[in-house]
């Protein structure tokens, strides 16, 4: 846009900033037609016309500007134009990344000239690369002044209420919202524009808020989803009014800056008009099963964390029973034996059994195990348990007309034993796995043990996504994945 407004103003030619604006973003549909659904396209151009928009605003609202000295004008006219581009962006940045934040206004009065700084720097460094003693000096000090903008953003981490995370608006929600901020800015009839600035503040509040957002209906049967997290697990499970999130993804070794919670499971929760849990199971503590459990805590406020055999010195979970416990949330420690009704379905804990030794670290092994029936229906849940833990459990299972097992540790070689298949024959698998992962999961032969009972499966790496839902007298079973619908 500044190029075309500043190359027509070189010909003499005096384009409206609006007009420059609609032509650039016009080029730029035709050259990349898909930009238009990248959140840095309307976060860009969003940007912008808030800019234009609240500038022609300010100026018309200031008055001639005599008597104002210009620290104190340039002071108004940052936060007023920052203001503006929250306004217009908060619904994007609600939807695209499930955050809002009010700390654009502060952070814009160092970042707007510093951002200077860095741009002209630059320059002097582009230009005068052949004088050392000049583009040195100019490096450093943009380097400086970048530095300076990232290390600003720490202020929502030192003031968390400036930032904070929100399920992502419906359509009809946007519409409603840039319907009245239109109306707000462009109609000339004074009692229209009142309506729709108290429509366009209602609109605000939904959209940085949980308020008013659709509830699911109770669920007749049983539902289990397995969110695609890579080559981790979580799963939620659904019935009646119940919900039970078991697991939350993250990375195999843990670390890394992406968060799964946050940009995957908690985004799925939500579309599926999830705003709180009834329970957060982790059955173990290995990072590809908590690794995205603190979001979960913090975004769904689960009235209990259920956890199996606690180790003690293993500090990410530690950390999460800290989390539960400053929030009211209750601590549950599942053992076998136990059986409850959740929802319209029963779930019997088949394992671990109590500790009778203080274990060092954590155990595949010590995961626990679930087993969900309803009707006809029974769902088999095992976390990272061996073939050897598989092999104690098998007399155990309920002789369901339909039976569904969640393969172990992601179709590892040393789970799903035949001890266990061919007791059971279970006629569903799902398998929870990473696209291309380096471990080799799920492994052929475990592939092979499945289909020798006549097991279906369904596998996150190559169907995406996977849910299973029962009818409502929990007598059959449909599944529908992200890639393709099989029943």
């Amino acid at each position: 846009m500044a190029v075309i407004y500043l190359t027509a103003r070189s010909i003499d030619h005096r384009t409206p900033p609006w007009q420059a604006t609609a032509l650039a973003a016009a080029v730029m549909t035709a050259l990349a037609p898909l930009d238009v659904v990248n959140p840095g396209f309307a976060l860009t151009f969003g940007a912008t016309c808030a800019l234009v928009e609240g500038a022609r605003w300010i100026r018309r609202h200031r008055g001639d500007g005599r008597g104002v000295s210009l620290v104190r004008a340039w002071t108004l006219g940052s936060i007023g134009a920052s203001i503006a581009v929250e306004v217009v962006l908060i619904p994007v940045s609600a939807g695209s990344f499930s955050r809002v934040t009010l700390a654009g206004p502060i952070l814009n009065l160092a970042a707007v000239p510093l951002m200077a700084v860095a741009q002209v720097s630059g320059l002097v460094v582009a230009f005068a690369d052949h004088w050392p003693s000049l583009a040195a000096p100019a490096g450093w000090l943009g380097a400086t002044a970048a530095s300076a903008i990232v290390s600003s953003a720490q202020l929502v981490d030192l003031l968390p209420a400036f930032s904070w995370r929100v399920p992502p608006p419906s359509v009809l929600l946007l519409l409603t919202y840039y319907g009245a901020l239109l109306v707000t800015l462009f109609v000339e009839r004074r009692s229209l524009r009142l309506a729709a600035g108290t429509v366009l503040a209602v609109a605000l509040v939904l959209v940085v808020s949980v308020l008013g957002r659709p509830q699911p209906q109770p669920l007749r049967g049983v539902r289990l989803t397995m969110f695609d997290v890579g080559q981790g697990e979580a799963l939620l499970l659904e019935s009646g009014s119940s919900r039970l999130q078991i697991d939350a993804g993250g990375a195999p070794f843990g670390g890394g800056s992406f968060d799964i919670g946050a940009r995957v499971v908690a985004p799925a929760l939500w579309a599926r008009r999830v705003s709180r849990l009834d329970a957060l199971l982790m059955t173990h503590g290995d990072p590809d099963h908590i690794g995205g459990a603190h979001v979960l805590l913090e975004d769904f406020s689960p009235s209990h964390v259920w956890e199996g055999i606690v180790v003690p010195r293993h500090e990410p979970s530690r950390e999460l029973r800290e989390v539960a416990t400053r929030s009211g949330m209750r601590s549950v420690f599942r053992r076998a034996g136990e059986s409850f009704q959740w929802g319209e379905a029963r779930i019997r804990v088949l394992h671990p059994q109590e500790p009778d030794w203080e274990r060092p670290r954590v155990r595949n092994d010590d995961s626990v195990v679930l087993e969900v029936t309803c009707g006809d229906v029974a769902l088999l849940l095992t976390g990272d348990i061996s073939g050897e833990v598989e092999r104690e459990l098998a007399p155990l299972l309920s002789p369901a007309r339909v039976r569904i097992l969640k393969v172990a540790h992601h179709g590892s070689r040393t789970s799903s034993s035949v001890a266990l298949l061919e007791s059971w024959k279970p006629q569903i698998a799902l398998i929870s796995a990473g696209r291309g992962n380096t471990f080799g999961h799920p492994a052929p032969e475990v592939i092979e043990r499945l289909e020798s009972v006549g097991a279906r499966i369904y596998r996150t790496d190559r169907d995406g996504e996977v849910t299973l839902e029962t009818d409502p007298d929990c007598r059959t079973v449909s599944v529908r994945t992200f890639n393709d619908y099989r029943r």
